[in-house]
């Protein structure tokens, strides 16, 4: 069942770790996806993973309405030729996309109708230099060398880079042949900073609760729920 609202807007929802994995049935996880967990020796690291790859499963549940005992992801990694790593699929749901991010503070999951990318990073440290972010093309350079927060700058560039690349735009290569300095934004009604990019709308902002900065790439500006309203998010998913 398609979700009225959602045919063109990607569904993100961001969340701890520990909210995402309050309940939850790990046993959702493939052998792959277990395996991949079980070789993370750091237990935060552990939680953060599957803490995504179930959010992610929820995030296509709400978007397509399939319960989620039906809804298994494989990775395949097209340079080594290998499973559980790589671009996200649904198996036997190839319409849908999916892409998810994590660190140890937070996660963020996406589902859509069309190619989509998120991604989530730690706020730079205090009094941490901008320095030279690998990826950025010169005139970003010279952009966040005159910023009025540099550190902040250069990750918001370096977030949407890795949205474009999970959306197949571009790829860790030819991260600097992108130039997103000169893109024109706006502001949602929540706050986020939206820009369009070949195509694609880019949304990114700041989570202070979990000291993140989020990013997202999709055919449209994201629906943005939180965990706990996100079973309804297929009924009216237009409300912010």
């Amino acid at each position: 069942m398609v979700r009225t609202g959602l045919r063109r807007a990607p569904l993100v929802v961001v969340a701890s770790p520990d909210e995402v994995l309050a309940g939850a049935d790990v046993g959702l996880l493939g052998a792959a996806e277990r395996a991949r967990s079980a070789a993370l020796e750091d237990p935060a690291d552990r939680a953060a993973y599957v803490a995504a790859h179930l959010l992610v499963r929820r995030c296509a549940a709400a978007l397509t309405g399939r319960p989620l005992i039906d809804l298994a992801v494989h990775q395949w990694c097209t340079d080594c030729r290998t499973a559980g790593h790589g671009r996200p699929t649904l198996v036997d749901l190839p319409d849908v996309h999916v892409s998810w991010s994590h660190s140890r503070g937070a996660v963020v999951a996406a589902a859509a109708w069309r190619p989509v990318g998120v991604d989530v990073e730690e706020f730079p440290a205090e009094g941490q230099a901008a320095g030279r972010f690998p990826g950025l093309a010169p005139a970003e350079q010279q952009q966040v060398r005159s910023a009025v927060d540099p550190p902040l700058l250069a990750l918001r560039h370096w977030a949407r880079k890795e949205c474009l690349v999970k959306t197949g735009t571009t790829t860790l290569a030819g991260m600097g042949r992108v130039d997103l300095s000169r893109l024109t934004e706006r502001r949602d009604r929540a706050g986020r900073a939206v820009s369009r990019y070949r195509g694609l709308y880019l949304t990114d902002w700041c989570d202070p609760a979990r000291r993140v900065l989020v990013a997202v790439a999709g055919g449209s500006a994201p629906v943005v729920r939180a965990l706990p309203d996100l079973a309804a998010a297929g009924a009216q998913p237009g409300a912010e």
